[in-house]
């Protein structure tokens, strides 16, 4: 119609394209773009289908997801989205969490590291086909200890764990040895056992334990940590959350402390790389189950939510 409408003007009124163009307003670029179009007979309306809108949290729901806010507040938004459902406070979807604390200013933002390019292993497809292991370094007054930390590759679940005051290659075996009799059954080969260059993993002990038990020995390149990455940001995440220097006062402190850190890291934590899910939902329980409880909850609470605005709007 109103390619129709600059034909009929410019007919009319004898001017110019340019002339009949600025007098409408249109950018010449458009014109000539709808030109365009209608040589090819792909002029016609582009109809847009508005999505449904969800129904906006409940004041109650804000009231809570608030609240939860609080007490974690180092939490990120999609953790605590989940966090909430698991423990019954609120079934909101990630991004209604994002707005409700965006609009009371109580959006956690962690720093942003440098990039890094990460090479890793392929990921493993089962639990105990890949284990990381790797030292941290704890000062508990007044000397420095070790602690020898076993991930599971597939479901980020903390196999085993020890807090030693060496660090030689019997401190490492003894650890991978007690992790490895904890298991009822395992594939030919398996564990995988990813670690580092460090001088416990070139030893006679190191490589008599894996003759011995079967397992198969994978070192990361050297220099590389970013080679054992999942088992370096556990240790990054042990000393932001879970060994703060206040619980490292002394030696049983610190056991105690890390076997209830270790607890809370495999059994109530979300993870990011697991769908928020606990390790232990991965390790030995059932993902997608707990996946569909999870939507079940929040389809629930949609249904709830509409009709809680439906009822305010009839009053």
């Amino acid at each position: 119609m109103i390619l129709d409408t600059i034909a009929e003007a410019r007919s009319v009124s004898g001017g110019s394209l340019t002339e009949v163009l600025t007098l409408l307003g249109l950018p010449s670029a458009t014109y000539y773009r709808w030109t365009h179009r209608a040589g090819l007979g792909t002029l016609d309306d582009r109809i847009v289908v508005p999505r449904r809108q969800a129904s906006p949290p409940t004041p109650e729901e804000m009231a809570a997801a608030c609240r939860f806010a609080l007490e974690y507040p180092a939490t990120g938004y999609k953790r605590l989205a989940w966090l909430m459902v698991d423990k019954d406070v609120a079934y909101l979807r990630p991004w209604q969490v994002y707005r409700v604390l965006q609009d009371h200013d109580l959006m956690f933002r962690r720093p942003q590291p440098a990039l890094q390019s990460l090479q890793r292993p392929p990921e493993p497809q089962h639990p105990d086909q890949v284990w990381h292991i790797d030292l941290m370094y704890l000062y508990i007054r007044p000397r420095w200890y070790y602690l020898v930390d076993i991930l599971d590759g597939y479901s980020r679940f903390l196999v085993h764990w020890s807090l030693n005051l060496t660090m030689t290659a019997d401190t490492v075996t003894l650890t991978v040895q007690e992790a490895l009799d904890r298991l009822s059954e395992r594939r030919a080969g398996e564990p995988r056992i990813v670690h580092d260059h460090g001088s416990q993993f070139l030893s006679h002990e190191w490589r008599a334990l894996v003759g011995a038990t079967g397992v198969t020995d994978i070192k990361t390149r050297v220099a590389h940590p970013e080679s054992n990455g999942v088992l370096e940001r556990l240790h990054r995440t042990h000393r932001e959350e879970g060994l703060v220097q206040e619980a490292l006062g002394d030696y049983h402190g610190a056991l105690d402390a890390m076997a209830s850190w270790g607890r809370y890291y495999n059994y109530e934590r979300p993870h990011s790389a697991l769908d928020y899910l606990c390790p232990v939902d991965y390790y030995r329980g059932d993902p997608a189950a707990r996946l569909a409880e999870r939507q079940q909850k929040l389809r629930k609470a949609a249904q709830a939510r509409a009709l809680y605005w439906k009822g305010l709007s009839e009053c």
